[in-house]
């Protein structure tokens, strides 16, 4: 009951006020692709760019976030034309190329540009932040720690996620009879929950591998909010808050980082207030993202107010 009232307030909350004026236009920029929205009021604004899950396209909550007075830049780094449609090799220069977009708008603070990775946006957003010293706040949601090998899943050689400088980016390589499961289960229209593929792959791993794959996020000079369910089925998000946590031990950015575990609470943790089901329909298979209704209501409200504060601290 507490956190339906919590749901309501924030939805509320999200409604434009009234006589606000808002910028909200599309992007297409060759590869550069996504959505601006900020106050139309002549002011600068700090900057937010959002960085969407494994559903690809352009997040959906730059509108929501420009509501709270950011000037936000909800990126696609797949599938939007004419992108890759999977995490497939994809330059970590897109975050830069999207900021430098930024820096040519009269809405933007240019000392103050944040960035919100979902899901598997996490590890673009952590890659992004340890390379360009122009982000200054850093939020990710359900993250990964790693860098992961691309969900193509089209028969191919494995291959990373990322490159930068033209180059692939170490990865970790999915562990076959998991993959092999995760075959089976579309073949039988079942359900798979993701974890078990990742989980497997992160095991069978030489610790070479996993060393060179793990996301250097010591080398980020802003500081780190990580929100995670303890329940997650899509992978080990509250794992990978405690590998960031640890590997920044002892940084001085680091002093300004927060952890936030949503006990019961599965992978699709939104923004904006908006519950997330525990198992999502794919074609003809169902993925499994964890979580309890419940849990995951609650989770939803406290992402949200835990992701305004953080960024009203720190950007």
């Amino acid at each position: 009951m507490v956190a339906a009232l919590a749901l309501a307030a924030l939805l509320a909350a999200a409604s434009p006020p009234p006589g606000r004026r808002f910028v909200d236009e599309p992007v297409h920029e060759n590869a550069l692709v996504g959505n601006f929205a900020a106050p139309s009021d002549g002011g600068r604004h700090p900057a937010l760019i959002v960085l969407g899950g494994f559903e690809g396209g352009i997040p959906d909550e730059a509108y929501s976030l420009a509501l709270q007075g950011y000037a936000v830049f909800g990126v696609a780094y797949f599938g939007a034309a004419p992108l890759p449609p999977s995490a497939d090799k994809i330059p970590v220069e897109t975050v830069s190329r999207a900021i430098d977009w930024l820096r040519a708008r009269p809405e933007v603070d240019l000392a103050h540009i944040g960035i919100l990775g979902i899901s598997k946006g996490s590890e673009l957003a952590l890659l992004a932040a340890g390379r360009d010293p122009r982000i200054t706040s850093v939020g990710v949601i359900s993250p990964s720690a790693y860098v992961w090998f691309a969900p193509a899943f089209d028969g191919e050689a494995d291959r990373s996620s990322w490159t930068a400088n033209n180059g692939p980016l170490p990865f970790i390589p999915p562990d076959q009879r998991a993959k092999a499961a995760l075959g089976r289960a579309f073949q039988s229209g079942g359900t798979f929950a993701f974890r078990e593929l990742y989980d497997a792959s992160l095991a069978t791993a030489s610790p070479a591998t996993v060393a060179s794959a793990a996301i250097p996020v010591e080398r980020i000079t802003a500081p780190i909010l990580c929100i995670a369910g303890d329940d997650d089925r899509q992978w080990d998000s509250a794992g990978a808050c405690k590998t960031i946590a640890a590997r920044r031990r002892g940084i001085r950015a680091a002093a300004a980082d927060e952890v936030i575990v949503e006990p019961g609470a599965g992978h699709a943790l939104s923004l904006g207030g908006r519950p997330s089901p525990e198992v999502i329909p794919a074609g003809k298979m169902s993925f499994r993202l964890g979580g309890s209704t419940a849990a995951n209501e609650h989770a939803a409200a406290d992402t949200w107010i835990h992701t305004l504060a953080f960024f009203g601290r720190t950007i």
